[in-house]
């Protein structure tokens, strides 16, 4: 799921300010506000308010005023925007290695994917970004990718010509191609459209996307196949996040809420969006063992292809993902690794 979130600190840099003058702060989002993002925003609001007064100018803006996610990135690496929440998709055009985080099947499971995140890829991301002009402050969490079309698609052989609307997300795209799809990149907003008329018949996105944007009317067969981590991180400026008061970023920062909280508020809303699709008469398909097998004798394959096309810093920081991996599962199951 794209991140279509963006904090703006302000317009103008901390040097044309003055001592006395509040630091604008505004607040930019697609968030609906009956969403879980929404939801944050509000208590963001007021934590804000609360802890830094008249320090800052606050203005919330909603809407979805910036626009694309591509314009958040540059708003933010030219200094117009301060700080933001963006999808991994649309990082990826940056840090291409951040792809690697939604390879297919790379996690197993949501606490998998948060301790190797955590622990092992905050600070080689976190050293790739900063070469770029970009602080990484925190990971957040959009749900897993799942797929959904017209018909069940429950093996790889059912996606054998089969149209599929595919993110421009090199990642989604090989793995769709690799499973026999016919992939077609279109933006999130195209694809009601596309069902419309035909284009295409299906494709991949969380299940909170799935149920906002009523995919459902048209491809109601949902499935559960939790095939890639759908990560985004919060950021700011580089620039601007050495200069600004340290406690006034600790202040910024701690108002977003901890990782494990915001983990928590989407997690929840993805299984209600779940629920709610079920209620609505969607066909739910839960892979069974052997079928999830199949998906990942396809998706394996691509792992490397994506390290070869990536370049770069990849393959070391597949290897600390593999490591990462390794350790959870020594941790998990210390029966195993004696």
């Amino acid at each position: 799921m794209r991140f279509l979130t963006l904090l703006v600190i302000g317009s103008l840099s901390l040097s044309t300010a003055s001592a006395d003058e509040p630091i604008p702060l505004t607040v930019v989002s697609f968030s609906a506000p009956d969403s879980a993002h929404g939801r944050r925003w509000v208590r963001f609001k007021e934590k804000v308010e609360s802890t830094l007064g008249d320090q800052v100018a606050l203005n919330m803006l909603t809407g979805g005023q910036v626009g694309t996610e591509d314009n958040m990135l540059s708003s933010i690496r030219r200094g117009r925007a301060q700080m933001g929440i963006l999808s991994i998709g649309a990082l990826a055009a940056l840090v291409p290695e951040l792809s690697l985080l939604i390879a297919p099947f790379l996690f197993e499971s949501e606490r998998e994917a948060d301790f190797v995140m955590d622990r092992y890829l905050f600070k080689p991301y976190a050293k790739l970004l900063a070469t770029r002009g970009i602080t990484l402050m925190k990971w957040e969490d959009g749900g897993w990718h799942q797929m959904y079309g017209r018909k069940p698609l429950r093996l790889p052989t059912d996606l054998t010509n089969y149209r599929l609307r595919s993110s421009a997300t090199e990642a989604t795209r090989l793995f769709l191609a690799d499973a026999g799809a016919d992939v077609i990149v279109l933006d999130f907003g195209d694809i009601v459209a596309a069902l419309d008329t035909g284009l295409v018949d299906g494709g991949v996105t969380t299940s909170v996307m799935y149920r906002v944007a009523g995919l459902y009317e048209e491809a109601p067969h949902f499935t559960l196949s939790r095939h890639a981590f759908a990560p985004g991180a919060l950021l700011a400026n580089k620039a601007w996040a050495d200069g600004v008061p340290p406690d006034m970023l600790a202040a910024v920062s701690a108002a977003q809420g901890t990782m494990a909280d915001n983990r928590q508020l989407v997690r929840a809303e993805a299984e209600d969006s779940i629920a709610s699709l079920r209620a609505a008469g969607v066909t739910m398909h839960e892979l069974t063992p052997e079928e999830r097998r199949a998906w990942t004798d396809v998706a394996t394959p691509v792992h490397r292809k994506l390290i070869e096309s990536i370049g770069g810093e990849a393959e070391r920081i597949y290897d600390i993902i593999l490591e990462g991996k390794r350790a959870f599962a020594a941790a998990e199951y210390p029966a195993t690794f004696r």
